[in-house]
């Protein structure tokens, strides 16, 4: 399964309608066929998604919401924990989305809202919603690839199905009849906490020559319920923890983000399946976050189709970017917007963290008069 697009009116926070595409738009030229994975004909979707603004822009909001649209996609109850809240309390979400499995596309239409019941707790239930599927043929382009005119749903939501809870997609029965299906690794909720990967096991010595050559090995046993760690530092004596989070204490914050991210990376490479990363910067070093980049752009590593969506404070990661279409612009100005750099800029020659930082396509440096502001308070309150 890949994603094709995501639109969505109803939404809280933004100005108008969230409106996302993953394939390529722009022409994929010879020179930049690792960059893309092809679907078919001349479609193709990007291998690397980045999201920047500057802070408060929205670049967290737009991976919930591509996390909402995963969870309603696999069929995940809309109201367990986990689920991102980005819903309007009484308001009528409508979702599109658009995605291609199995040779086919697939356009799934849903109504949802948001309610508050007696016990103040709230609810998420889906109104209605519609699947309409099409056949991949030669008549099929980029022009034409969401037109779905005179084709009728192959399937309606009928709330009166006592099977169906009033939270779970139709998408449930579509993906028990689907073949091609897509592992997700959303990270998007660890932004700030850092996990151990894996639960049993040894990591891989190439992660952690990557990440700090000091480490001879590192492994985990799970015996009865209990997890052991053994890590051991080049001529040094083993330690043997029995708790994840004593990781911390020996280890920096990167190598811990380190060790689960690119583990994760592995398993999203051997599935050509998604992963999710916010503010991807985070206790990595630029080098060490291109390496990431550059694994989902190498057909030796990628071979699959998988794909990488993650947002970035950092304009210089921009520049491991070959193509226009694969950036996107998040801003607030009365409302949040995000945009593809595509639409901003026709040009592909011109240095992306260069065209960011220097505000030519507007809202994307920080606020001038603001920081002049800013500097004026602190000199005046040094002569105090």
């Amino acid at each position: 399964m890949k994603l094709l697009r995501i639109a969505v009116n109803g939404l809280p926070l933004y100005k108008d309608t969230f409106d996302v595409s993953f394939y390529a738009v722009q022409r994929v030229q010879e020179n930049h066929l690792h960059s893309v994975n092809k679907l078919f004909g001349n479609i193709y979707v990007n291998a690397v998604e980045a999201f920047i603004g500057i802070n408060a822009s929205g670049k967290t909001t737009a991976l919930k919401v591509i996390s909402f649209v995963r969870m309603l996609l696999e069929a995940i109850p809309l109201n367990a924990e986990y689920v991102p809240d980005i819903l309007k309390e009484d308001v009528k979400t409508v979702f599109d989305i658009y995605f291609y499995a199995d040779n086919k596309i697939f356009h799934l239409n849903s109504e949802i809202i948001r309610s508050k019941k007696a016990s103040d707790s709230f609810f998420t239930q889906i109104l209605s919603e519609q699947l309409w599927v099409k056949n991949v043929s030669s008549k099929v382009n980029k022009t034409n690839l969401l037109d779905y005119d005179g084709n009728e749903p192959v399937r309606i939501r009928k709330n009166t199905d006592e099977y169906l809870p009033d939270d779970v997609s139709i998408m449930i029965a579509v993906n028990k009849q689907m073949k091609e299906k897509s592992m997700f690794v959303d990270l998007s909720g660890l932004t700030d906490l850092n996990f151990f990967l894996p639960i049993r096991g040894s990591v891989p010595t190439e992660i952690i020559e990557l990440l700090d050559p000091t480490i001879e090995y590192i492994t985990v046993e799970n015996t009865n319920g209990k997890i052991i760690i053994r890590l051991k530092f080049y001529g040094q004596d083993e330690l043997v923890l029995l708790n994840l989070a004593e990781l911390n204490i020996y280890l920096s914050s990167g190598t811990v983000k380190g060790i689960r991210v690119f583990s994760d990376a592995v398993r999203v490479l051997q599935s050509g399946g998604y992963m999710i990363v916010d503010e991807i910067e985070n206790h990595f070093n630029r080098e060490l976050v291109a390496s990431l980049l550059r694994l989902f752009m190498n057909k030796k590593t990628n071979p699959k189709g998988a794909v990488i969506i993650f947002t970035t404070h950092y304009p210089e990661l921009l520049d491991e970017l070959e193509r226009n279409d694969s950036v996107f612009i998040t801003r607030s100005n009365q409302g949040l917007t995000v945009e593809n750099l595509n639409t901003l800029l026709k040009r592909n020659d011109m240095k992306k963290s260069e065209i960011y930082q220097s505000n030519f396509v507007g809202g994307t440096a920080p606020r001038y008069k603001a920081i002049l502001a800013f500097q004026k308070s602190i000199v005046k309150s040094l002569e105090e």
